[in-house]
């Protein structure tokens, strides 16, 4: 079997010049055919983006911290119908803290369901920012107070039960 070698290409024919305009040199580079957008070659975006999460990330905190507290109080209160054991026996409690009970149902589902709401919502639009680089420092702000808020609520709880307990004793 003998090798043929494929024949030559056949001659590149650039389109006629118009009348009075440059040559094209061999070698040049030739014109982009897609440009990316702006926000994706490394422009600084927008902050604003991280700075919405920074914000949700924040009310998500401090109303979960403010409704957490009030209803760690409002629990603590109710430590002095329990007898020995720490049980409350429901048969000996005065008729106005059902009420309690319930305001303290409430606002515990409220301060853990905002938290959890916001707090997400800051977190993942925290982490589009920082990855986007629109409001980068605000994003990374966002993602770390949505984690730590969690711990921040908690122990306002349970603060507010220390607190509400100390009257009591």
């Amino acid at each position: 079997m003998s090798s043929v070698t494929p024949p030559p290409p056949e001659p590149y024919d650039p389109p006629v010049a118009r009348a009075g305009a440059a040559e094209p040199a061999y070698g040049a580079p030739a014109a982009p055919a897609y440009a990316p957008p702006p926000s994706s070659r490394g422009a600084k975006g927008s902050r604003t983006l991280g700075l919405i999460a920074f914000l949700a990330s924040m009310v998500g905190v401090v109303v979960g911290i403010v409704c957490a507290l009030i209803a760690g109080l409002q629990s603590g209160s109710l430590a002095q119908y329990a007898d020995a054991s720490g049980e409350i026996d429901p048969n000996t409690l005065p008729p106005g803290t059902e009420q309690t009970a319930i305001l303290i149902a409430v606002l515990s589902v409220t301060a853990f369901a905002v938290y959890g709401i916001f707090g997400l919502w800051g977190f993942i639009q925290g982490i589009v920012a920082a990855v986007k680089n629109r409001g980068r420092g605000w994003g990374i702000a966002a993602v770390v107070i949505a984690v730590l808020g969690g711990i921040a609520v908690i122990v306002a709880f349970v603060g507010g039960v220390g607190l509400g307990v100390a009257p009591s004793m």
